[in-house]
């Protein structure tokens, strides 16, 4: 999340979305942008204060299925509605331990030869003087075994 404080997001009676922080009404895709951009967004009925935060996100999720934009795989949908918290809790935690282990194969693996492969436009430039090193070379004997003939 960014470090900036919530933004607040009313929902009055007529369902329209209203951003308190930047004062003007939004949609429910500007939320989800806020918060692929980072945001920390808390949507309240403005009527009866209730915090309709996750109801909301579930609501960006369920558009976003439809217009099949970040599809989610069945089987972890499946497992939200089976676990609840829990199995959203537990599929976050195996994403980050999966994350963990990638990231320590780049290091361990992926880094050194990428530093490798840094090293290959010198490596091409040698063989370029080598080669213009040998034309020479055959240039010479050349020369040399006409002048014997």
């Amino acid at each position: 999340m960014s470090t900036e404080k919530t933004k607040v997001v009313k929902r009055y009676q007529n369902r329209k979305l209203y951003d308190t922080s930047d004062s003007c009404y939004v949609t429910l895709e500007d939320i989800g942008e806020m918060i692929k951009a980072g945001d920390d967004v808390q949507i309240i009925d403005n009527a009866t204060k209730e915090d309709l935060t996750a109801m909301t996100l579930a609501q960006i999720i369920f558009e976003e299925q439809k217009k099949k934009t970040n599809v989610q795989p069945l089987g972890t949908l499946r497992q939200i509605i089976q676990g609840g918290g829990l199995a959203l809790r537990d599929i976050v935690t195996i994403g980050a331990r999966e994350i963990s282990h990638v990231s320590k194969f780049v290091d361990d693996k992926v880094r050194p030869a990428v530093t490798g492969f840094q090293e290959i436009p010198t490596f091409k430039t040698d063989i370029e003087s080598l080669k213009r090193r040998v034309e020479v070379i055959e240039k010479y004997l050349s020369s040399k075994s006409r002048r014997t003939l």
